[in-house]
């Protein structure tokens, strides 16, 4: 039974070098072309591969390990996520400080190219 953590570790699709679009050569239905690519529902054409199976058993069936494949992915898909909103809640309080005072000098920036573009038209004015 597909759960996720059955510990295999599928390997990727492989698909012919060559121009236009080719199947994966273990079979598993997904393919791969220069503008497309598809295959069984949940798959990733560019991801694991059910029939590539580097470390463990085939669970049984083909769509148990479709499913232990789709399983992983979003497993993988859900770490990650937590991991981004983290990251964001860590760094949102120093970014808004940060922002601010990037809002402060470029505030001070512009008001000194102010004054140095006034310094020049006086300039160009008394040298008239």
């Amino acid at each position: 039974m597909a759960t996720g953590y059955s510990g295999n570790e599928y390997g990727p699709h492989e698909y012919e070098d060559r121009d236009g679009t080719s199947d994966c050569r273990h079979g598993c239905g997904c393919w791969m072309g220069p503008s497309r690519s598809g295959g069984p529902s949940g798959l990733d054409p560019g991801g694991a591969c059910p029939k590539n199976l580097v470390k463990g058993v085939f669970l049984g069936s083909f769509e148990e390990d479709c499913q232990e494949v789709i399983l992983q992915r979003i497993t993988r898909a859900e770490r990650r996520a937590s991991e981004a909103e983290r990251k964001l809640k860590d760094a949102a309080p120093g970014a808004l400080q940060l922002g601010a005072k990037v809002r402060k000098q470029d505030i001070e920036l512009a008001r000194i190219n102010k004054a140095v573009s006034d310094a020049r038209d006086i300039l160009k004015a008394l040298e008239s």
